[in-house]
């Protein structure tokens, strides 16, 4: 017997990657993780023993995001979403990583930082498919990142 049509799940708070899949003919329902980004990621490092790099930084959070809400889903015994989407976005500039800015002074610092300048944004998605093996799914998880050189006008303050 055919299945309905897949249930995408976003594990993300971003009007603008949720933008991106509508207009892609893709409406998915949204669950924000429970995610605390910055000791996933320290976690991560103490466990390595040295600093991500930002694309790992990306996909580790996409991850974790993912995972985070396939969980939350699989306690509840929600079985609405076939598959969950978690991603992560980081800016490099410089060597450095940096997530979304934590208020308006530290967003326009950046801006002052990038202004003329260039930097790479990475981003990381991960997919976790919740459906069966035995009714089509795989059951399975999968990753990946991608990065793109970002130029920056040169804005007046």
């Amino acid at each position: 017997m055919p299945r309905g049509p897949i249930a995408l799940l976003l594990a993300s708070a971003s009007p603008a990657r949720l933008a991106t899949l509508r207009a892609a003919g893709v409406d998915p329902e949204v669950r924000v993780s429970r995610v605390d980004e910055d000791q996933v990621v320290a976690a991560a490092q103490a466990s390595l023993g040295e600093a991500l790099a930002a694309g790992d930084v990306a996909l580790l959070l996409a991850r974790a995001k993912a995972e985070d809400v396939a969980a939350a889903l699989d306690a509840e015994g929600d079985d609405a979403a076939d598959l969950v989407l978690g991603c992560d976005s980081v800016l490099e500039l410089d060597g450095e990583v940096h997530g979304k800015p934590a208020d308006a002074t530290e967003a326009i610092a950046r801006w002052h930082r990038m202004r003329g300048g260039a930097g790479t944004l990475h981003t990381g998605h991960w997919l976790v498919d919740r459906r069966d093996p035995a009714e089509g799914g795989s059951g399975g998880l999968v990753g990946g990142t991608a990065s793109t050189v970002v130029h920056f006008a040169d804005l007046a303050d």
